[in-house]
Order: C-alpha cells, then sequence, then structure tokens
C-alpha cells in the first residue's frame, strides 16, 4: 500500500522541476566550458598564425638582407674589377713605351755589353734564288768549337 501513496504523492513532481532545472544548469555549464574549450582553441589556434606570420615576415626580411648584403659584394668586386682592367691598360702602356727598339738597343748595348756587327762579319752568298745572310766566324771562335766539339759529344751521347 505504500506504493499507492507515492503515486499520488506531489512532492514527487516538484522534486522533477527541481531536477529539471538541475539538468539545464548542467547542460548550460557544460555549453560554457565547451564555450570555453572552443574559445581557447581559437586563442591557440590565433597564437600559431600569428607566430607562423610573424615567421614568414623574419624569413622574408632576412631574404631580403642577404640579397642586400650580395649585391653590395658584388657591386664591390665589380668596381675592384674596373680598377684592376684600368691598371692593365697602364701597365700595357707602359711595357710598350719602353719596349721601343732604340730602347732595347740602348738596353743591349749599356747592360748586357752586345755590340753590333761591323761589315766585315756579314757574308751574302747567292743561291739559286733566295738570298741569306751568314755571319763569319772569328778564328778563335772556330778554334774554341771545334775543341769543345768532341767533349760535348762524349758528355751528351
Amino acid at each position: 500500500m505504500d506504493r499507492m501513496n507515492v503515486a499520488y504523492d506531489l512532492s514527487f513532481y516538484e522534486m522533477e522541476q527541481e531536477r529539471q532545472i538541475a539538468r539545464r544548469e548542467k547542460k548550460e555549464s557544460i555549453l560554457i566550458k565547451a564555450q570555453t574549450k572552443f574559445s581557447l582553441g581559437r586563442k591557440i589556434a590565433n597564437i600559431i598564425s600569428i607566430a607562423a606570420l610573424m615567421t614568414l615576415i623574419i624569413a622574408v626580411i632576412a631574404t631580403n638582407a642577404a640579397i642586400t648584403t650580395t649585391g653590395t659584394q658584388i657591386a664591390d668586386i665589380e668596381e675592384e674589377i674596373v680598377l684592376l682592367e684600368s691598371e692593365k691598360a697602364y701597365l700595357e702602356f707602359t711595357l710598350e713605351s719602353r719596349m721601343t727598339l732604340d730602347q732595347i738597343e740602348s738596353y743591349a748595348i749599356n747592360q748586357l755589353g752586345m755590340v753590333k756587327m761591323d761589315s766585315s762579319q756579314k757574308q751574302y752568298v747567292e743561291l739559286e734564288s733566295e738570298n741569306k745572310l751568314v755571319v763569319s766566324q772569328s778564328p778563335v771562335k772556330e778554334k774554341l768549337t771545334e775543341a769543345i766539339q768532341p767533349i760535348m759529344s762524349y758528355l751528351l751521347p
């Protein structure tokens, strides 16, 4: 019989309303927690996006700095090339001016002790259709060559 009294007990229904309110509060708290988690996830995603963007900006700046540095090095090297080419042209001009026949002859006579051939040392021989210049050797030189020839043939087989 106790059971029958429970069926008509109105306090059971009052408790049901309290349970529904508790369920709603629980659902709302779960929803608030989910929104908080979602907002936290969104914040983390935003932070990661900002970090990636900053990394890309830093990479672009570093690349531009490297390009600028390389461009400066290239300009410096090109300037050095121009200076070296100018120096080369100057040195070639100086060499050409020092290599005149008069200067070479003066150097040969004064520094090396060379002398010009005189006309007694020149002999002209006419062969078929060619003219050739033959330098006659002095008798001392001929004897010296004859004396050295056997020694040279002995030393150089």
